[in-house]
């Protein structure tokens, strides 16, 4: 199995924030060319976890919405941007059932 890479698309303070907490992979994008970046990234086999601003995917086609819904790896997590966050549609429990096909709090 090859490595799995963390991988951050967001804003610039996000991505500096991952960066200094050692992740190597992070890409300082917003709008048009933040959507363009996840769609690439969620092809690309070697991404294990990616980490969005949650104001990206807010945005996002609505294809792309169900599609990281429905896929279960790469993992994606939402993280607020430095205005704040928004609602949480899953929880981390469901993300981590999602992806992995099992409740681990059962």
């Amino acid at each position: 199995m090859e490595k799995q890479n963390i991988v951050v698309v967001g804003d610039g303070p996000t991505c500096t924030g991952f960066r200094l907490a050692g992740v190597e992979n992070v890409f300082p994008k917003e709008g048009r060319e933040a959507e363009e970046k996840v769609k690439e990234l969620l092809d690309d086999e070697n991404t294990g976890i990616l980490i969005v601003n949650e104001k990206i995917l807010e945005n996002v086609d609505w294809k792309l919405k169900q599609k990281i819904e429905k896929i279960a790896k790469p993992v994606v997590i939402t993280v607020p941007d430095k205005s704040g966050a928004i609602e949480q549609k899953d929880s981390l429990n469901a993300m981590i059932k999602r992806a992995l096909g099992f409740d681990l709090a059962k």
